[in-house]
């Protein structure tokens, strides 16, 4: 997945967004909770956070 985002949002068809781990193609999830049913700007926000934490070589801020 080299040069590739691997969170990306996604449409889920009722108006609402999923953030999405490209590695598994499930909803990422935090807490037990999967982060899906967002508003389109917060599953912009959160995989931005999520892919740069990856780039930055950090610790991911999902648990």
């Amino acid at each position: 997945m080299d040069g590739e985002a691997r969170y990306e949002y996604r449409e889920q068809g009722d108006g609402d967004w999923a953030v999405i781990d490209r590695l598994t193609g499930l909803p990422a999830a935090t807490n037990g909770r999967d982060l899906s049913g967002l508003a389109l700007e917060d599953a912009r926000d959160i995989a931005d956070v999520l892919n740069r934490s990856v780039t930055d070589g950090q610790r991911s801020p999902l648990l």
